[in-house]
């Protein structure tokens, strides 16, 4: 991930954060969606980086020329997501309409007692698709692979609004020795653990190439290397938002677990896997495009790390 794209997040985003919460928290959602167009209208003039990122995707994703109002829609959505992470945090979820797909794929996992791995990406809303997962009648058990040492001003803002559910992180910036273990222990007490895997987050992780909208990306090989090693199932967790009080979640089958991956096969059978899991989220993302949130140049080389 490039650290122009952190750097840029952490400087801009404290502030507004702050302000699109403390008004969700006064004046409700109905209201503060009004407000976030001027917010958003800001961030369009302003953010040339973020500008330009929408508009290198949006050429592929809608394959026709990109208006300035695609990019303030893309942003906007952005925004809206942003904005319901304060109601699903605060399990508020009422105000809206979750549909769910696929849920059934964790039964079995409930009753064997196994974890697995839920791979999604910067597409839609974790934080949705979180609460729909703990809304079933029996609740996964859920953690999540979390970045602390960046994005402080947002994972602040959630503590506030309910403090027990960052206890839920696993800390990804932590060594690797130490993560690697976190994960496999989370997984052998029967949690589903869920990690975004569409963005190489350093100079160090391993990475494959694979197609996507037609040109190459790295993205990472970890994900997968892991679930070689601890041969558990891949599921993948895509919820985009879909205008108003609308979310659809879609959970599938990436890899059943189970076999034996040896050493010297594992980097093919992660570039294969990987490969696979970008062509669904192409899927996801041409269904929904306005909701991809890689604001950064994600097709240059030089913006992998």
């Amino acid at each position: 991930m490039s650290e122009e794209w952190r750097s840029y997040q952490e400087r801009g985003s404290g502030f507004w954060i702050r302000v699109v919460f403390w008004l969700g928290r006064c004046f409700g959602r109905p209201v503060t969606r009004l407000i976030l167009w001027p917010i958003v209208s800001y961030f369009v003039l302003t953010g040339r980086d973020a500008r330009q990122a929408s508009r290198d995707y949006l050429r592929r994703v809608l394959d026709r020329p990109v208006r300035r109002g695609d990019i303030w829609r893309h942003l906007h959505v952005f925004a809206s997501t942003i904005l319901d992470r304060l109601y699903f945090y605060s399990d508020d979820q009422g105000v809206f309409d979750v549909r769910v797909q696929g849920a059934e794929l964790f039964d079995p996992m409930i009753r064997s007692g196994r974890g697995a791995l839920l791979l999604s990406a910067h597409l839609g809303s974790f934080d949705a698709m979180r609460g729909a997962a703990q809304q079933r009648e029996e609740p996964l058990s859920l953690r999540v692979l979390m970045d602390l040492s960046h994005g402080a001003a947002l994972n602040a803002a959630l503590r506030s609004v309910n403090p027990e559910l960052l206890d839920l992180v696993i800390d990804s910036s932590q060594a690797s020795t130490e993560l690697g273990l976190a994960i496999r222990d989370a997984i052998e007490e029967g949690c589903v653990v869920g990690l975004m895997a569409d963005r190489v987050n350093s100079p160090q992780e391993k990475t494959v190439t694979v197609e996507f909208f037609g040109e190459s990306v790295c993205v990472p090989a970890t994900p997968w290397l892991l679930a070689a090693v601890l041969r558990v199932p891949v599921l993948l967790g895509i919820c985009t938002f879909e205008g108003g009080r609308r979310y659809q979640v879609d959970f599938e089958s990436l890899h059943p677990g189970g076999q034996a991956v040896g050493s010297r096969q594992r980097m093919a059978f992660a570039q294969q896997q990987a490969q696979a899991y970008m062509a669904r989220v192409e899927h996801y993302a041409r269904r929904s495009p306005y909701n991809w949130f890689n604001f950064y140049r994600y097709w240059s080389d030089e913006a992998q790390v």
